[in-house]
């Protein structure tokens, strides 16, 4: 509480001190004078949200002192949230090492220039847009709130900031923005240089050159541009994508160059003070093993120096010393990253610190070297062979060294000699979230369901719920229970959750406990209980995107991977449908597989979702798309139970659904024989012998198909019989085929089969008759006592 105090009274004290921390006056005489047109070309500007951008006017000269940058706006307020917006000025600059000047604000009303600097209230804030995140930068901000502005009316504001920031040593580097989220009618960049030194000049997304001359020691580069129209990016795309246009100039010839830069700032100390020195003894003193110091070194900053940054000026980009960073326990991320590196190197490990930016991440590849693309700096520790990424900044990590989480913000600049290039940071793993849900409903269709899901997160996951359950637990516990209850709102909390936390691998288990009272619903309609298995997690992942036309990628959780096992137990042996979907796209693959618990009493589904990668193209948005609804389409399983007379939930099991459907085929086919047979008896006394003996086969043969179809046992169990009767079958119709008369319906048949008894068909057919037959009638004799016996 004593630093924060310190740091507020340091801010009041900043800001009585430059009360006056800005002046007036007019534009320096390099700057190229821009008139402000209210109808550029003769027509209308393009708006948005009630303001025409008219002019984004932006020149910077750099000498010997350092570099003046001048800006120049513009804006028309077309309605009442325009002018709201238009007369409402503010300019961030930090005192520490930028004097700022205001050039002119003027109302233009009807094509008259009505002059507001002169009486205009200029405040001058202390306002740290950064100091929810704990980070002190000493900027502030001129803020004008000009009165008297109305509908038509265009604002126009000139300033210029003077300074660079001393840690670069007078080396300069810049990027002006050329493209927008709103239209702009002229945008105009300029860089004035001195010819006697070099710069690189770099565009992105821009195939706008500059307009180059030389006078009076300076090349003077020029960007001029007309109708800029706006650029919109939808919603959830990745934080790397920047379709934005935007111009870079830097006198950092190569990454190389930036590493040398910063190199100097992150030496370590020749010698360590007293305490600091006796924690590097107790932590070497415990831990033998270099994984095991490395992993301690990082939990015992991460946990006993809090994160706090003073960032101004200098201070923005050098660390401070290791020994007053542990004795005042806090510090930012150069801090905290110098202080590790100390440690680790004392320990005999290999730890270098990395530069990287967390919000554009790898989108810095397409940057000019220069030390403005980083906003965060990491540890990079070699340990036998194996590289690891670690964030002294982060909430304390659990675990041995190989089972941490390891940011990857994509691209890092390492800074150790002999680094001239961007380092990729990944892989990245730890993704993987497993489910175990079991829907108990053993005592029946008419008795709530015990509800019971296992839940197991690695990684950062871990990290985030271990913190989330020392803070706030009950609360997470109802985030949890409303969740489930979206699928069943009778559910009701069965006791607390359990948790079980395996630190060493940062592994973390919760088993949350409920009943489901209405799991079983009535259908009154079909005189049956239905109930739906509804799927806890897969769904996430499996949302239908907002839209499937898209001007930007889309998002994707990466990596992330959900495993969910979900058993039902059932009452009794149920007849269930099986069935396996697999759906593969380039960004993910999915799988659904339903099956039945080897004791036919429950059911198995297991589903599981992986990312493989971390976005989708503008261009696959519709295969994704189409992908994803085939994956939702699968999941889900509907279970039912037929009602007894009396009403009541009857459970159908299998064995006692087919015993039903066999009755009702014993219905069908029994007046089928009786009618059969007495058509048969009815023919001429010649076929009566031989009708008897078809009618026989006809009976048995369909009785046995009967059997095969409607009951439900096993083939296995059915085959070895099924093959027996067949066979005697085939022999008591060969033994009848000489009694048939040759005025009867069959003659024909029996003909070809006698024939072929006496040597007049092919060989083949004879063998069959004469030989294979037999062999299968044996064969079927011997499974059939086989399966008995078993």
């Amino acid at each position: 509480m004593r630093v924060v105090f310190a740091v507020l009274a340091w801010m009041l004290l900043c800001g009585a001190a430059q009360a006056e921390a800005y002046k007036t006056g007019a534009p320096p005489a390099w700057v190229l004078p821009l008139a402000v047109e209210a109808e550029p070309g003769g027509k209308p500007p393009a708006a948005r949200g009630g303001v025409a951008f008219l002019l984004r006017d932006m020149q910077s000269r750099v000498d010997q002192r350092g570099k003046i940058t001048y800006f120049h706006t513009a804006s028309k307020a077309l309605d009442g949230g325009g002018v709201e917006k238009a007369a409402n000025l503010s300019i961030n600059f930090d005192p520490s090492y930028q004097t700022l000047t205001l050039h002119a604000i003027n109302v233009i009303r009807d094509g008259k220039v009505i002059p507001k600097l002169a009486g205009a209230r200029v405040q001058v804030l202390q306002r740290e847009t950064e100091l929810d995140y704990l980070i002190y930068d000493g900027s502030k901000t001129a803020s004008v709130l000009l009165d008297d502005v109305r509908i038509g009316d265009i604002v126009e504001y000139a300033f210029s900031l003077d300074g660079v920031n001393p840690v670069f040593q007078g080396k300069v580097s810049n990027r002006a923005e050329m493209g927008w989220s709103v239209p702009v009618a002229r945008s105009f960049v300029r860089l004035l240089m001195p010819s006697n030194r070099p710069v690189r000049i770099a565009s992105q997304n821009s195939k706008l050159a500059p307009v180059l001359s030389e006078a009076d020691g300076y090349r003077d580069y020029r960007w001029d541009q007309r109708d800029v129209a706006a650029i919109r990016v939808d919603n959830g795309a990745p934080e790397w994508y920047n379709p934005y246009a935007a111009v870079q100039w830097t006198e950092y010839q190569d990454w190389a160059a930036v590493v040398q830069w910063a190199l100097p700032l992150y030496q370590t100390p020749r010698e360590v003070g007293p305490a600091l020195r006796e924690e590097i003894a107790r932590i070497g003193r415990n831990y033998t093993e270099p994984e095991a110091r490395a992993a301690a070194v990082l939990r015992a900053v991460q946990r006993d120096i809090r994160y706090l940054g003073i960032e101004v000026g200098a201070g923005s980009h050098a660390p401070t010393a290791p020994d007053k960073v542990y004795q005042r326990r806090f510090g930012d991320c150069k801090d905290k990253t110098l202080l590790t590196i100390t440690m680790l190197r004392a320990l005999g490990i290999d730890a270098v610190p990395a530069l990287v930016n967390t919000e554009m991440t790898r989108d810095i590849a397409n940057w000019a070297p220069t030390p403005l693309a980083f906003n965060h700096v990491l540890v990079r520790a070699n340990v036998h062979g194996a590289v690891y990424w670690l964030d002294p900044t982060r909430s304390e990590q659990q675990g041995e060294l190989g089972y941490l989480y390891q940011p990857d913000y994509g691209y890092a600049l390492v800074l150790e000699k002999g680094s001239n290039a961007l380092s990729l940071m990944g892989p990245q793993f730890g993704g993987v979230k497993r489910i175990k849900a079991v829907f108990d409903s053993s005592d029946g269709v008419e008795q709530p369901v015990n509800y019971t899901v296992s839940t197991t997160v690695l990684s950062q996951r871990a990290d985030t719920l271990r913190t989330q359950l020392r803070h706030n637990r009950s609360e997470l516990e109802t985030q949890y229970q409303n969740f489930y209850a979206r699928s069943y709102d009778s559910l009701r909390s069965n006791g607390a959750m359990d948790v079980q936390d395996d630190e060493a691998h940062n592994e973390l288990t919760t088993v949350e406990h409920y009943n489901i009272p209405g799991f079983w619903s009535r259908n009154d309609k079909r005189k049956r209980s239905e109930a739906s298995v509804e799927a806890s997690e897969i769904d996430h992942p499996l949302k239908a995107p907002d839209a499937v036309s898209r001007n930007a990628p889309l998002r994707l959780d990466y990596p992330y991977e959900v495993i969910e096992d979900t058993e039902v137990r059932l009452p009794e042996r149920w007849n269930l449908k099986t069935s396996v979907t697999e759906v593969r796209d380039p960004a993910f693959e999915f799988s659904y597989k339903v099956s039945k618990g080897n004791d036919g009493r429950s059911l198995q589904i297991t589903a599981r979702y992986k990312a493989l990668r971390d976005h989708v193209a503008p261009e696959d948005m519709a295969n994704y798309a189409a992908h994803l609804k085939q994956a939702r389409d699968a999941v889900g399983y509907q279970l039912y139970s037929q009602w007894d007379a009396a009403g009541a939930a009857a459970e159908e099991p299998a064995s006692k659904r087919g015993a039903g459907y066999f009755v009702l085929g014993m219905l069908v086919l029994l007046p089928a024989w009786i009618w059969l047979g007495v058509r048969m008896q009815r023919a001429a006394p010649a076929h009566a012998e031989v009708n008897r003996r078809l009618l026989l086969v006809v009976v048995m043969v369909s009785g046995l198909l009967a059997i095969c179809l409607l009951l439900p046992v096993r083939p296995s169990k059915v085959l070895p019989s099924a093959l027996v009767l067949l066979a005697i079958m085939t022999g008591y119709l060969l033994r009848t085929v000489p009694q048939v008369p040759s005025t009867h319906i069959a003659y024909p048949w029996a003909l070809r089969i006698y024939r072929a008894r006496n040597h007049t068909t092919p060989l083949v057919a004879r063998a069959l008759l004469r030989k294979a037959l037999p062999l299968i009638g044996w064969f079927a004799i011997g499974s059939a006592l086989a399966s008995l016996l078993s």
